[in-house]
This record gives C-alpha cells, structure tokens and sequence, in this order.
C-alpha cells in the first residue's frame, strides 16, 4: 500500500490529507478524500471532537469510579468488560457519531483498529504528537485524539504485580486472557479516540449516560 502523507499545522490541531490506494480488506473503506476541510469546518469538528472524546470519557469514568467505590477492583474489572462498549454505543447513538477507543495493544478484541486507524496509531506511536487530528473521508468527518496513561490509568494498565494490585490482576487475566494492554508507564499514549461524524453531523448537547 502506497501512502502519501501531508501535514497542515494550525493553532493547536493537525489536519491529516492524504492520498490513499488500498487493496486491503478495507477496500473503498481505506481510500480517502485528497481534499482539505475550510479552516472553520477543521476548528468546528477538532473543537466538537474533543468535546464529545472528553464527555464519554467522563461517562465511562463516573461508572467506573462507582463500581470501584461500591464493589472494588474485581466488579470494576467486570464493568468495564461488560459495561464500556454498551456505554460508548449508547452516546454514540446519542449524539450522532461512531465513537470507540482503540489501540495497538488491545485488551478488549472488540476495539481492534480499522486500517486507517492503525496507521493513525502508528503515527502517534511514532511521533508522541499530543495534538488531535481530522480528516475527511467518504464516510464523514473522521477525529481522532491520543489517549494517555494517568496514574489512576496505572492500576489496570501499569505493571503487574507494581502497579496492578493482585485483585485486579486476577481479574484482568480472567476476564481478559489475551491482554495485551498491560506495563505502560506513566504517560504513555494507551491509544485513540476515533469518532466519525456523518455528513449530516449536528451538535446535540447533555448526554444520556445510561447503556
């Protein structure tokens, strides 16, 4: 696969345009727009994606949180391998977008990277940038954003046996037996957001945060 990559820097955000031929399973799906977004479109969906990355954040994090206050670590292991996805569909479904989280190196299978987001991860991966990016496919507006290691991030995704209490541990192995998503350090990029915004894309404000 040919890829041809160009980068445009403004304030604060990175717009991708590329030039794609793919012969991969993706098929029309790889190939993307040459064509950049106006300055206002790119500022609108850089600003509405980090918006919506932050608020489904906040989602998944309120009922993690809950469920480690009222359970402990093991139910908090057991909501996210049974509660995380549902919630990230349900605002998906809320707010107009296709959103999930994804990464190199997945603990979940169900979050395996499409193949323009494994090149996306690559580039994150390679060049630590901390800025969002968007780009403009067939399918929409498509934002990603890196999603880092905070310490709290640590308990399930640090070093066993370290960082990851035993509880925890026993958990991720039960419930996870192909983790690959272990022994990050401290800031690290675990992965992206990637949100899709449709053609039709209108802002929709207050989330319903219940699956």
């Amino acid at each position: 696969m040919k890829q041809v990559f160009k980068f445009l820097i403004l304030p604060s955000i990175i717009i991708l345009l590329t030039s794609c031929q793919s012969n991969d399973k993706q098929g029309e799906k790889g190939s993307l727009y040459s064509e950049p977004l106006s300055y206002q479109d790119s500022i609108f969906y850089i600003n509405e994606g980090t918006r919506l990355a932050k608020q489904m954040y906040a989602g998944i994090l309120t009922h993690l949180n809950k469920a480690l206050d009222e359970q402990g670590p093991y139910e908090a292991v057991k909501y996210c391998n049974h509660k995380a996805l549902p919630l990230t569909d349900s605002l998906s479904k809320h707010y107009g977008i296709k959103a999930k989280r994804t990464s190199l190196k997945l603990r979940n299978p169900q979050n395996a990277p499409d193949s323009l987001e494994k090149q996306v991860l690559q580039m994150y991966a390679q060049t630590l940038s901390k800025k969002p990016m968007i780009l403009k496919t067939k399918e929409g507006v498509r934002f990603f954003t890196p999603i880092y290691i905070a310490e709290l991030c640590l308990t399930c995704h640090g070093v066993p046996n370290q960082d990851i209490p035993d509880v925890t541990l026993i958990a991720l192995n039960q419930l996870y037996p192909n983790d690959q998503a272990k022994n990050y350090e401290l800031y690290d990029i675990r992965g992206v957001w990637s949100i899709l915004f449709p053609p039709n894309y209108k802002p929709i404000n207050n989330p319903t945060t219940n699956p």
